[in-house]
Order: C-alpha cells, then sequence, then structure tokens
C-alpha cells in the first residue's frame, strides 16, 4: 500500500450468541427441576469446564479435585436461578 487512507475501525459486532446443545439443555432442564439440588454433572474434565458452567445463568457449580489425576476436576452444579 503506497498511501495512507485515514478512516475509522469498523465497529466490532457483538458475538452471536449460540444455543446450547442437546445435551447442555438437557443438563439444564434437569438440574431445574430439581431446584438446590447438587449434581455431578460431568467427571474427569478440565478446570475451565467448571468456569464455564458458572457462567451459565441460574446455575451455582463447583469442581472437585478429591480423587483426581492431576489437572482433572469433577463438576458439580445446581439450580438456583428460580423459575426457567
Amino acid at each position: 500500500m503506497t498511501t495512507i487512507q485515514f478512516k475509522n475501525p469498523p465497529e466490532r459486532k457483538a458475538a452471536a450468541k449460540r444455543p446450547h446443545t442437546p445435551r447442555t439443555q438437557g443438563v439444564l432442564d434437569a438440574l431445574a427441576a430439581r431446584p438446590g439440588e447438587w449434581a455431578l454433572i460431568t467427571e474427569d474434565t478440565y478446570p475451565a469446564t467448571t468456569s464455564w458452567w458458572k457462567k451459565q445463568p441460574g446455575i451455582e457449580a463447583k469442581s472437585s479435585t478429591i480423587d483426581k489425576p492431576k489437572g482433572k476436576v469433577d463438576v458439580y452444579a445446581r439450580w438456583v436461578g428460580g423459575d426457567k
């Protein structure tokens, strides 16, 4: 490019929210059916999985490293968001 063009950068578009997969939606539905009750939702996974679940509206999530190989966790979650 040999000439300079003065212009503003393009506006950043908001990322499209992807719908939940059937498995994820099934977990959300099951948790909502039994509010306040903890459930083991995934085993031997990476800690980032817990962070993802914590970001889901209406969900409280925790991880456990008890009896797990290094770097792996079990993820427990419960529905705390009221009506779905």
